[in-house]
C-alpha cells in the first residue's frame, strides 16, 4: 500500500462538509500526507480531489484560471479524483457547457428540460443548467455493480453518467429499503439504473477518476477499502510529508487544549442550539447541523490531544475557536453572514488535522529514535 501518496484536498468555496469524510477514511488506513488548499493555481500533490458540494460556487472561486492549472496538473501525471460536485464540474455533458474542466464528455440521466414530479424535499431535488435541469432522483443508500459483485454506497446529489469517453468502472444496479426517493421509485429506476456510478479516463500524462457515490462514506466500510484500493495503486511522485506548528508539552500544553476545547464546545453547542434556520449559499442550502459537524468533528479531535504529552500546536488556534463560537452565537439568518463563518469553519478544521497529524509523524518519528 503506498501511504506515501500525497494528497491534495480542495476545502474551498464550494466545498461542502463531506471532505471530512474522505480524512477520516484515509487516516484509518494510514494515509496521512494530506495538502488542505483554497488555491488551486499550485498544486504540488501526486492526487487532488475535488469532492462534495457546489460546482457553481466552485467555479465561481477558481474561475478559469484554476481550472487551466487543474488540467495542467492532471496532463503532468497527476490523478484527479472528483466526487459527486468534483464529478459534475469534471464532465462535459452540454453541447454549450460552462467552462469548467469538462474532460470527459458524455450524458447525465439525471439532466433534462422536463424532470418527474418531486414528491418529497423540494430544496434537494433540482439545480438548473443552462436551459435544463440537473435533477437528483434518489438520496441515501443506492447498490453498485462493481468489480463483479454487489457494493453499497450513499449518493447525495452524485450524477448518473453514460459516456463513451471514459472507462465504466461501476454501474447503479438496485435500490435498498434505505433508499429516499425524491420522485416515483419508477422514475428514479429509468433515470439512474444501469448507468455509470463510477469511471475513469486517462487525460494526458495524468487520469481522472469520477464518483457519483460516496465511497468515503464513514458508514460505508466496503465501499472505503475500494476506494483506498484505487488510491493504494497511484503513484507517489516523492513529495514529502510536511510537519506543521510548534512543540507544546507539560503545563503549556493542557492549558492549550483546555483552552481549545472550551471555545469548541461552546461553538457546538451554540450550533445544535440553534433555531430551525436554512441558509442558501451558492446553489446549496445549509442548516445549523452542517455547521455543527465541523464543530464536532474538531472536538472529536481534541480528544486526541488531551491523551498525548506533547502536541504540535499553532498558537492562534484558541482565539481563532473563541471567535468562531461567538459568531455561531450570534448567527442569524443572513446567508453571507452563514457563509463566511462556513469558510472560516472549513479552514479551522483542515488545520487541526494538520496539526493531527503533524503530531501523530512527530510522535512516530520519536519512536524510531
Amino acid at each position: 500500500m503506498n501511504e506515501c501518496v500525497r494528497i491534495a484536498l480542495y476545502i474551498g468555496k464550494g466545498a461542502s462538509h463531506s471532505w471530512i469524510w474522505l480524512v477520516d477514511t484515509l487516516n484509518t488506513y494510514g494515509f496521512r500526507n494530506i495538502h488542505f488548499i483554497t488555491d488551486i493555481t499550485s498544486i504540488k500533490a501526486d492526487i487532488l480531489v475535488i469532492s462534495g458540494g457546489d460546482p457553481f460556487a466552485l467555479f465561481s472561486h477558481i474561475q478559469e484560471e484554476g481550472v487551466f492549472y487543474i488540467r495542467k496538473f492532471i496532463e503532468e501525471g497527476g490523478t484527479y479524483i472528483g466526487v459527486c460536485a468534483g464529478s459534475y464540474f469534471a464532465l462535459k455533458f452540454h453541447d454549450n457547457p460552462f467552462p469548467w474542466l469538462n474532460l470527459v464528455k458524455g450524458t447525465l440521466s439525471n439532466f433534462s428540460k422536463n424532470p418527474p414530479p418531486n414528491i418529497k424535499m423540494s430544496h434537494k431535488y433540482t439545480n438548473v443548467y443552462r436551459e435544463g435541469i440537473v435533477f437528483h432522483p434518489v438520496r441515501e443508500e443506492v447498490v453498485l455493480q462493481y468489480k463483479g459483485r454487489e457494493l453499497k454506497a450513499p449518493l447525495y446529489g452524485g450524477p448518473g453518467i453514460v459516456s463513451d469517453d471514459a472507462e465504466s468502472l461501476a454501474v447503479y444496479k438496485r435500490f435498498t429499503d434505505k433508499t429516499l426517493f425524491l420522485c416515483e421509485r419508477k422514475a428514479a429506476e429509468d433515470t439512474l439504473l444501469n448507468t455509470s456510478a463510477l469511471l475513469t479516463k486517462k487525460a494526458g500524462e495524468g487520469r481522472l477518476l469520477l464518483f457519483g457515490p460516496h465511497f468515503e462514506h464513514p458508514f460505508y466500510g466496503e465501499a472505503n477499502k475500494e476506494l483506498i484500493d484505487i488510491i493504494s495503486h497511484i503513484p507517489s511522485r516523492g513529495y514529502p510529508s510536511t510537519i506543521s506548528g510548534h512543540l507544546l508539552t507539560g503545563n503549556d500544553k493542557r492549558r492549550y487544549t483546555r483552552e481549545l476545547k472550551r471555545w469548541i464546545s461552546n461553538g457546538r453547542l451554540a450550533a445544535f442550539g440553534m433555531e430551525d434556520y436554512h441558509w442558501k449559499i451558492g446553489e446549496k442550502i445549509y442548516d445549523p447541523e452542517r455547521l455543527a459537524y465541523f464543530f464536532e468533528t474538531c472536538f472529536n479531535l481534541i480528544k486526541f490531544f488531551e491523551q498525548k504529552d506533547t502536541i504540535r500546536v499553532t498558537h492562534t488556534l484558541p482565539e481563532t475557536a473563541r471567535e468562531l463560537a461567538v459568531t455561531m452565537r450570534k448567527l442569524g439568518s443572513d446567508p453571507h453572514e452563514a457563509e463566511i463563518l462556513l469558510e472560516k469553519l472549513k479552514k479551522f478544521t483542515s488545520n487541526l488535522y494538520s496539526l493531527y497529524f503533524s503530531t501523530l509523524q512527530q510522535l512516530q518519528q520519536s519512536q524510531k529514535l
